[in-house]
């Protein structure tokens, strides 16, 4: 048994210790995410963790003790131990429109979640930092021009980054055995950043560059329910029903332009703003969760779960046609998870949980009249630590996805994601008492 658990944390700490050196080398190998993502504030992120990943669910009914969660903060009331959990997410894309082929890739940090038992299974505290929508891509176009009776090319770059991220702090209450509530106030900050270059093909002309930079913040709120009940269809069933409320947040925003020109005849450089600072009303939408999770036994769950946003009513006042592309988008996600880790058996593979799903997403774009909806299929896994005081694991998850439209001047995106969860517990750092 020690042996093992000593091979379970070389295994911990070496994956670990690989997730963090990817990340540092996001700058040189995960550059661009999905094209879609140049729309308004970038694409809204779900911050499941890998184990509901893995189910295609949400996680709005589901959880688990071993590791905290974002999706629900009504389960952040329960639990004896302080939790911790870092995500990491690899994604790559194949894409395809009518003229021609490619990919690129995405590697990053996902999010950062620690909960605190402020008083043991009655009351909880999150403290937790994470995306709500990320802006990455890097699109190219080839347009004519005309000079004179001459016909030539221009081709234009555009490159950004950024999104909404979330800084959140909120508390998780027990009610009664049976009803667990949460709230969780947010302050949200707007970071955009977008480089545009024009380049001549025949170098007629000089080329130009240009950066926007998008900023500003906001305070969101959000609220949770769990209600459970147990032996409702036999001895030691449970069925979990969850559901969460977030309220739309709206943003003050800025936005600058800026552009590099030559000073006088020498060939220094220097940045100048274009125009004004310009302000607009930038806002995320109202989103509602709700969802089943049920246990027949502690070998086995299944979950059935829905999301709505409204983003319809959302706004994007730096960009007209943006804002008219939003669209009310939902999800929907059905999975199950098998522990065989909690089988009698000794074998290899019954030291995990598995776990598959399907979600469908319909998104929250409709661009030609077309809805940019997203199809995943997923499968994860988990390990658990077979020493009981460490409290360790981690999870896998695996997705493959299939986005958009190759046809109505679309783009269409195969995608392949791996998804990271590493969590620890209060009783890693606890010591053996005796011997």
């Amino acid at each position: 048994m020690i042996r093992t658990a000593i091979k379970f944390n070389l295994v911990y700490i070496a994956l670990f210790l690989f997730s963090a050196l990817s990340v540092q080398a996001q700058d040189e190998e995960g550059k661009s995410g999905t094209v879609y993502s140049k729309f308004g504030t970038g694409m809204p992120v779900l911050n499941n963790t890998a184990q509901e990943r893995g189910m295609g669910i949400i996680g709005v009914s589901f959880s688990d003790l071993g590791s905290p969660g974002l999706s629900n903060p009504a389960f952040w009331g329960s639990g004896f131990y302080t939790r911790a959990a870092i995500n990491f997410d690899f994604t790559n894309y194949s894409i395809e429109d009518n003229a021609s082929k490619g990919g690129n890739s995405l590697l990053n940090i996902s999010n950062f979640q620690a909960v605190f038992p402020l008083s043991k299974n009655k009351l909880g505290l999150s403290i937790a930092l994470y995306p709500e929508t990320r802006s990455s891509y890097n699109v190219n176009s080839i347009q004519n021009y005309s000079v004179g009776s001459s016909t030539n090319q221009l081709i234009t770059n555009r490159t950004g980054t950024g999104g909404v991220t979330k800084f959140e702090a909120g508390l998780g209450y027990k009610l009664t055995e049976n009803i667990f509530v949460g709230y969780a106030p947010t302050y949200s900050f707007l970071t955009e950043r977008e480089n545009e270059s024009i380049t001549f093909v025949n170098r007629s002309l000089p080329s130009n560059t240009a950066t926007k930079r998008t900023n500003g913040t906001a305070f969101s709120h959000r609220f949770g329910l769990v209600f459970k009940k147990s032996s409702l269809f036999k001895t030691n069933d449970i069925l979990q029903f969850g559901s969460t409320i977030t309220l739309e947040s709206e943003f003050d925003a800025n936005r600058t332009v800026e552009t590099e020109k030559p000073v006088g005849s020498t060939d220094n450089q220097v940045i100048v703003q274009i125009g004004e600072t310009k302000e607009a009303i930038v806002s995320l939408p109202m989103k509602f969760n709700g969802g089943f999770t049920y246990f027949p036994s502690s070998k086995f769950n299944a979950s059935v779960e829905y999301q709505l946003e409204n983003w319809a009513d959302a706004k994007y006042g730096f960009s007209t046609t943006d804002e008219n592309a939003f669209k009310n988008r939902e999800i929907f996600g059905i999975g199950f998870q098998y522990h065989a880790h909690r089988t009698r058996s000794t074998g290899f593979f019954s030291n995990f949980k598995y776990s598959a799903g399907v979600t469908y997403d319909t998104g929250h774009l409709s661009i030609n009249n077309e809805d940019i909806s997203t199809l995943w299929f997923t499968t994860g896994l988990g390990l658990i630590s077979p020493d009981f005081r460490t409290g360790s694991s981690f999870d896998l998850s695996f997705q493959y996805g299939v986005r958009g439209s190759s046809t109505n001047s679309l783009v269409k995106e195969n995608i392949f994601g791996i998804n990271l969860s590493v969590n620890l517990t209060e009783l890693m750092f606890l010591r053996r008492k005796l011997n």
